[in-house]
């Protein structure tokens, strides 16, 4: 029985992952396997099928799951903040003012480029939902201070909140499931 149940999870599995491949944009794909695993993952560790399948079949999951994970920041999220980076100039004091607010217009619109898509998508368990928003938020916020604290001498105080409290906002929103509606800019 064990086997026939396990024989059945990779039919349903399989069927899944090809319904993933219909997705175009990657982000999306691994945001609808990292939901769907994750709950497999939650119903079999919270009934008896955790003694079908086993503890390796619940290790292996979780493993595939914190993969899509990973690979959704990574696909996602580090061209964003790529754009904060400076292209091999650690001198500051080098790059001029109209460079430092062309990145950070790159930047401004590339984090609502990602944000529209993103708060779209629904993420329906409370507690994955707000683990994955605040990883983000985290690695977000750094990349972005690390970036205004290397060019503070360029960029106002004013546009400097102005930004920190419009990201704070479009972070708040992911995996909401309703898109958001970008209002002013901050150029």
């Amino acid at each position: 029985m064990a086997l026939q149940f396990r024989a059945f999870c990779c039919i349903l599995e399989f069927q899944l992952h090809n319904k993933a491949k219909l997705f175009k944009d990657a982000s999306l794909k691994h945001v609808f396997l990292m939901n769907n695993i994750h709950y497999m993952v939650q119903k079999v560790e919270n009934s008896e099928l955790q003694f079908i399948l086993g503890e390796e079949w619940i290790r292996e999951h979780n493993w595939e799951f914190q993969q899509h994970v990973m690979n959704y920041k990574s696909i996602t999220w580090s061209p964003v903040l790529s754009l904060l980076k400076d292209e091999g100039n650690p001198n500051s004091n080098a790059v001029s003012k109209t460079h430092v607010e062309k990145k950070f217009r790159s930047f401004y619109h590339g984090f609502e480029k990602v944000c529209r898509a993103q708060t779209a998508c629904s993420i329906p368990d409370d507690q994955l939902r707000e683990d994955l928003r605040n990883s983000i938020s985290l690695k977000v916020n750094h990349a972005y201070q690390k970036f205004v604290e290397r060019h503070t001498d360029h960029v106002s105080d004013k546009r400097i909140e102005y930004i920190s409290d419009h990201l704070q906002n479009c972070l708040l929103q992911l995996f909401k499931g309703s898109q958001i509606k970008i209002i002013a800019q901050p150029c």
